[in-house]
């Protein structure tokens, strides 16, 4: 069994398209074809169900397809740590939701890039679930999400940091400052949610339903930085991460108020899968978001 056979098997699956694996792989895709066509041939399976144009992977691919990503980072590895490369190199691909990718990642690569400036970061910012997609098929090497705990046996977790969903106001709303508004008073104001596939959007709105409360919002906002507008003009109240307000609540643009009777605590986590190589890029950018996670975490405390 071959690894670049392997090695296009699992790009195949990465892109499920013939034609882009061999364009990110600089084969022909005849090349590409007739590799997984020996593939088969020798594993005496299909790996792929066809239907057309339309292909799928089959049970024995998806069996195989873990082996393949383990043997070929094995393979990456021998070759670093036999040739003595241990210097951060390579391209460094990262899954990120927009609450990570926006106001939580940047200080970090930024730093990462001063420290290892021939690393190649590709950053890409989905829904949860879309990030989690990708790094089933090996599309990014690290995940970045923030949500309730993610526990998949295949995935290892890095780190994680637990993080406030805030509830904001303009500060000359009537709820600014205060301690004892209650989950049914903010139900009267005009909400700026994100939209519905959010996961701290659907965790609230889990948690009104459990109450019997309704959920009367008007304006649905998708980019974070809007929603922090909309509410700094006074266009409503909103909840948001922490982190994601951090800076307009330092230049008092916004207010915090809190619930008596409601709280919402979210998990900031790094994940990676455990058939994969934690090559020297990975590593490095796990020691360093660890570090200025944690500093960030206490500062926010303070």
């Amino acid at each position: 069994m071959e690894l670049r056979h392997l090695t296009t098997f699992i790009h195949v699956c990465e892109f499920m398209s013939f034609s882009k694996a061999a364009e990110h792989l600089g084969y022909t895709q005849s090349s590409v074809t007739q590799q997984i066509q020996q593939l088969e041939a020798e594993l005496g399976v299909e790996l792929f169900e066809r239907a057309g144009k339309r292909f799928s992977l089959s049970t024995k691919g998806l069996e195989l397809l873990p082996y393949a990503n383990r043997l070929t980072s094995l393979a990456s590895e021998t070759k670093a740590v036999i040739s003595n490369a241990q210097k951060p190199s390579g391209v460094l691909r990262i899954g990120a939701i927009e609450s990570t990718c926006n106001y939580i990642l940047p200080p970090v690569l930024k730093q990462y890039l001063k420290l290892w400036p021939s690393v190649q970061i590709s950053v890409r910012n989905a829904t949860t679930l879309e990030i989690m997609e990708m790094l089933r098929k090996n599309q990014v090497d690290l995940i970045l999400t923030l949500d309730k705990k993610i526990a998949v046996p295949e995935w290892n977790t890095a780190w994680e940091q637990p993080t406030n969903i805030v509830f904001l106001c303009c500060p000359a709303h009537p709820f600014a400052g205060r301690t004892n508004i209650r989950l049914r008073d903010i139900l009267e104001e005009n909400l700026l949610l994100t939209e519905p596939g959010c996961n701290y959007r659907q965790v609230f709105e889990h948690d009104c339903a459990e109450r019997n409360l309704e959920i009367k919002s008007n304006l649905e906002i998708g980019s974070i930085s809007n929603i922090l507008d909309f509410t700094k003009h006074n266009f409503g109240i909103t909840l948001l991460p922490e982190a994601t307000a951090h800076a307009e609540l330092q230049k008092g643009n916004l207010s915090v108020f809190q619930m008596e009777d409601y709280s919402m605590q979210m998990l900031i986590q790094l994940i990676y899968r455990k058939d994969k190589w934690i090559s020297p890029a990975i590593r490095e950018l796990i020691k360093l978001s660890m570090c200025m996670g944690s500093d960030e975490h206490e500062s926010n405390a303070k």
